[in-house]
């Protein structure tokens, strides 16, 4: 069973934050505020997850990098606040949390090419933190729907989870997209591929959302990229030549994937995201956006994400998925 174990952290002029420490030495920091994730580190206190360098920590909306929530729309692909209203809420601690529903009484919606339940990279039980965000008589100004979400995040050696719980309160059904936004952290742009996406169908944002086919074995970054891959595995590599690392993306019940870098020029148009950070970050996102999620009345959609850090000490010029993907006999 997994066991609350968190800290507050606080400091002046910010959002309070949720300490998560686990045995091995591997943290995170959880804002109150949209419930992201702004830090992950591994025992050497090593910084896993990207901020932007110009992230502005004093104000309310999300910050740029770490993992934000988008809920109840992923993007602008809708009438709301970009990526949805979740990540610029403040949310609270669960102290009581109901049971994970088990698959066969929860409802979900994937088409991924599988399905599995990733166990703890150590024999040492997860400390975990439940969340909760309720909709307010505000949000129902905007999204005329009452609905409870819930995420769990789980932190372990080499691995941290998020399993997001959707509920409809209301007296009507509704639909929604979500995502988990990741932003990680790499040594080169240039020198990074996202494996298990190929021969896939995606959404080109470049390209006013047209459909196309990826054609190439892995995808590599030259240039700005923004897709939406469709009916995507549970399991995505995304490799680090440079720094011998590879960060693996399992996921549940979110079939799509979202990859973006700004590059240069769109760098320099936003605000909150330094003029070269794009060489140092790409946005790998468990996300369900081509097909919405539907909640008839007392209904929940659950999900999840594990991502998984992986050190490649066995790097030797090239990197084989195959044992990224099975490491640690995680088939």
């Amino acid at each position: 069973m997994n066991r609350q174990s968190y800290s507050f952290i606080h400091e002046r002029d910010a959002s309070p934050k949720l300490l998560l420490s686990e045995p091995s030495g591997y943290t995170a920091e959880i804002l109150l505020f949209g419930a992201q994730v702004v830090s992950w580190k591994n025992e050497r206190r090593q910084e896993l997850l990207f901020v932007s360098s110009r992230a502005a920590w004093n104000v309310s909306k999300a910050i740029r990098g770490g993992v934000p929530i988008c809920f109840p729309q992923f993007s602008n692909l809708g009438t709301l606040e970009q990526h949805g209203f979740a990540r610029n809420r403040l949310w609270s601690v669960d102290k009581s949390p109901s049971p994970l529903p088990s698959p066969s009484t929860s409802t979900s919606t994937s088409t991924s090419t599988s399905t599995s339940t990733s166990t703890s990279t150590s024999g040492s039980t997860p400390s975990t933190i439940d969340l909760v965000l309720k909709s307010t008589e505000d949000d129902l100004k905007t999204w005329p729907h009452r609905f409870e979400l819930r995420i769990r995040i789980s932190l372990s050696a080499g691995k941290i989870t998020w399993i997001p719980r959707v509920r409809n309160t209301d007296s009507r059904p509704f639909t929604f997209t979500f995502a988990l936004r990741n932003y990680m952290p790499v040594s080169d742009i240039s020198e990074v591929r996202v494996e298990g996406l190929e021969t896939l169908d995606y959404f080109d944002h470049l390209l006013q959302g047209e459909r196309c086919t990826e054609q190439a074995d892995a995808i590599t970054f030259d240039g700005e990229v923004d897709r939406a891959y469709l009916s995507t595995p549970s399991k995505i590599a995304v490799i680090d030549h440079e720094r011998k690392v590879t960060y693996e993306l399992r996921k549940e019940a979110m079939c799509d994937a979202v990859v973006w870098n700004p590059w240069d020029k769109k760098a320099k148009a936003l605000p909150d995201l330094g003029d070269s950070d794009y060489k140092k970050m790409v946005c790998v996102d468990s996300a369900v956006i081509e097909t919405p999620i539907a909640l008839k009345p007392g209904e929940e959609w659950k999900s999840r994400q594990d991502l998984i850090y992986v050190s490649s000490s066995y790097f030797s010029g090239t990197l084989d998925p195959s044992k990224v993907l099975g490491y640690m006999g995680m088939k």
